[in-house]
């Protein structure tokens, strides 16, 4: 093996680790997301609100903290930008947005299973747009995939009962992933030409200044003084951890990985949500879900290998 295939298949597997790393962490965000938002002290468009103006600030303030390795100063060309603006309202104001009033308005497992709708959505457009093949190992790959995911979610104890308006907080649910293919099929040409702290910068930025002041009316609804100090604790892993971490992994990862690829990832949210339920004491990672945990495994994995090139959109 020469030395570029070796670096190459280095790059690939970091690509691997950062999306199993960003989906861990939103994985994790499901459960405490909806405990915020039943506590009743913080209304659902304030804590997408939050969400994103503090990973705007905290993209802010790490870039004069950060060495220039990481938090880079590029130029963008002015047509970029535009494009950044577009990619900032699919990504961060629809996606952020829309999931989290979807989930003030369904139940957990509602949520997680629109979810698993992401990768159907970007093999799709993957082949409309960038004319990637449907190959049989894709289609296996993603079927897999989502029975794992299924399995593992309808195993999962709670039902509609927190559901206020499950139609409504689904048909939300459902606009956010697709907003999210969108974003991963119809940007890898300028993913490709700046780096990850670049595009999240600027997207982060765009939405913190067109998202969060139409939000004013349900911000000032809130009497942080009231807000417990599990809450705030709560917004700080949503801010860190779920924002700035997680969406600063995206187009890292998809500069190393397919687009389908990329998507096939939100499979394992379940897993670390049941994870979690299981470390504190809500349910049991038992049998039935390790075997829901493999097929996951190996939907990925069929659709990792499954051959074929993208044709580069010029959004």
């Amino acid at each position: 093996m020469s030395s570029t295939d070796s670096t190459l298949k280095t790059g690939v597997w970091k690509g691997h680790a950062a999306m199993l790393f960003a989906n861990m962490v939103w994985g994790i965000m499901a459960p405490i997301s909806k405990n915020v938002l039943l506590s009743g002290q913080v209304n659902s468009i304030a804590l997408s609100a939050l969400r994103i103006a503090g990973g705007a600030l905290l993209f802010l303030i790490m870039g004069f903290i950060l060495p220039k390795s990481v938090a880079p100063k590029e130029h963008v060309a002015p047509k970029d930008l535009f494009k950044m603006f577009l990619a900032s309202v699919l990504m961060i104001s629809c996606n952020q947005g829309l999931y989290i009033m979807g989930v003030g308005l369904t139940s957990p497992v509602d949520a997680t299973v629109m979810c698993t709708i992401t990768p159907i959505f970007t093999m799709l457009l993957a082949a409309a747009i960038l004319a990637m093949p449907i190959t049989w190992m894709k289609v296996a790959g993603v079927a897999v995939g989502l029975g794992g995911a299924l399995m593992l979610v309808m195993s999962t104890e709670g039902g509609t009962a927190e559901a206020s308006d499950p139609i409504l907080g689904d048909a939300l649910c459902l606009g956010a992933q697709l907003c999210a293919a969108l974003y991963y099929v119809l940007f890898k040409d300028i993913i490709t030409r700046y780096s990850p702290w670049t595009m999240m910068k600027w997207m982060f930025w765009f939405s913190g200044l067109t998202y969060v002041p139409a939000c004013l009316p349900w911000l000032a609804e809130v009497d942080y003084p009231a807000v417990s100090g599990w809450i705030w604790w709560s917004l700080a892993y949503i801010v860190v951890f779920a924002s700035f971490i997680g969406y600063l992994l995206i187009p890292f990862s998809q500069r190393l990985l397919k687009p389908t690829v990329v998507s096939m990832y939100t499979y394992f949210q379940p897993v670390f949500s049941a994870l979690l339920a299981a470390v504190l004491g809500f349910g049991v990672f038992g049998m039935g879900k390790i075997a829901a945990t493999l097929l996951i495994f190996l939907g990925v994995a069929l659709v990792t290998r499954s051959p074929g090139k993208e044709r580069v959109s010029k959004v």
